[in-house]
């Protein structure tokens, strides 16, 4: 529409509701790019958007084309996933705050490390130590097996009882160590992860407080 055209619409506004009236003209743009100039704003047919003109035919309030569903669905995910990231980042920098709390050095950080490799490294040892003497009972109790089968004498139900307990607590024992080993690899990888993160957030906070 022409600047002409624009001053004849906002003179029928003017002559239809005065003053107040003649704020409230439109332009918007409708689904084939054609502005047009209305005394309200459909968001159906500004379906492109458009903005909210004075009296002297300038702009004073942009309105954006109404959003599609598939818009509208992609923002609310975005948004979920941009208030997820912001939650994680809030809570790393609580648990950053609590390392540094917790820990005033790398000494003090390993010191817990070497505490924690020693406890497990008590476990395996008192493990290995009854799984010796485990072993010790199955020979004896095999070795008497072996003379009642000699004696061509039937195995008591009490002793196979007891060899087959003997060899349960063989393989808990032999798993448990197993299980313990793995677990003193994960917490020496876990330290060095945890040893350099503490090294950056120490220094992140050193340079924020310069």
């Amino acid at each position: 529409m022409t600047r002409h055209l624009l001053v004849l619409a906002i003179g029928l506004a003017f002559a239809s509701g005065g003053a107040q009236a003649a704020g409230k003209i439109y332009k918007c743009k409708n689904a084939d790019g054609s502005s047009f100039y209305s005394q309200t704003f459909d968001p159906k047919l500004c379906t492109q958007g458009g903005a909210q003109l004075n009296d002297q035919g300038l702009a004073v309030k942009q309105f954006e084309r109404p959003k599609t569903e598939e818009e509208l669905a992609a923002l609310k995910v975005q948004a979920a996933a941009e208030a997820e990231a912001k939650a994680k980042l809030e809570a790393q920098l609580q648990q950053d705050q609590v390392l540094l709390m917790s820990f005033s050095s790398e000494a003090d950080l390993q010191r817990t490390h070497d505490q924690q490799m020693q406890a497990i490294d008590t476990a395996i040892a008192t493990a290995k130590l009854q799984l010796v003497n485990q072993q010790r009972s199955l020979a004896d109790l095999l070795a008497s097996a072996a003379e009642s089968e000699r004696a061509n004498q039937a195995v008591s139900d009490s002793l196979a009882a007891n060899i087959a307990t003997v060899r349960k607590t063989i393989e808990e024992e032999n798993t448990f160590i197993a299980r313990k080993e793995a677990e003193k690899a994960e917490a020496g990888v876990e330290f060095e992860k945890k040893l350099a993160h503490y090294r950056e957030v120490v220094e992140r906070s050193s340079s924020a407080k310069h």
